[in-house]
């Protein structure tokens, strides 16, 4: 007998990792098929808003686990977005020192803090040390898939090394 579970790597499931709902602010929805798909078949609760001024409103009377903003929205610029929804979005602690890795994001999606992305068409050095700066949890280049946010919460193995 074949058990189809032992083919999923464990922990894949973003419900298991703690991410129960996304927000995506982006104008081209069609971009995040992987995000689309995991929704349909109830493994995350999913949000679109197409520009800055719908997700202020989302923001304040909605909290997701994680939320991906576009650089270039409709009606202003994804990093203007991220000043405006400070105010409404709790996010998990970033340590500084090492924002946008694994170890930085340990509590996004515990409690009520969230994880706020940038997400870009192509990679720029300054935008990604401008999205780092903002203090977001993370700089990501399209394509995206849900992988990404699973990668964000994998457990980190400690390595110790033996003297010997």
């Amino acid at each position: 007998m074949h058990d189809e579970t032992a083919s999923r790597p464990v922990g894949a499931s973003l419900h298991d990792m703690g991410i129960h709902e996304i927000v995506i602010v982006d104008s081209c929805c069609d971009r995040y098929a992987d995000f689309v798909e995991a929704a349909q078949a109830g493994e995350v609760g999913l949000h679109f808003c197409v520009d800055g001024r719908s997700a202020i409103r989302l923001a304040r009377r909605f909290r997701a686990d994680a939320w991906l903003v576009s650089t270039d929205l409709a009606d202003m610029s994804g990093f203007d977005l991220l000043a405006m929804l400070s105010p409404s979005v709790l996010q998990g602690d970033v340590d500084p020192l090492i924002e946008g890795s694994r170890v930085s994001l340990d509590q996004v999606g515990e409690g009520m803090r969230s994880g706020i992305f940038i997400v870009a068409d192509s990679y720029s050095l300054e935008e990604e040390q401008r999205a780092l700066a903002s203090g977001v949890s993370g700089y990501l280049v399209r394509p995206i898939t849900l992988d990404v946010i699973r990668a964000t919460r994998a457990p980190l193995v400690a390595v110790k090394q033996v003297a010997g």
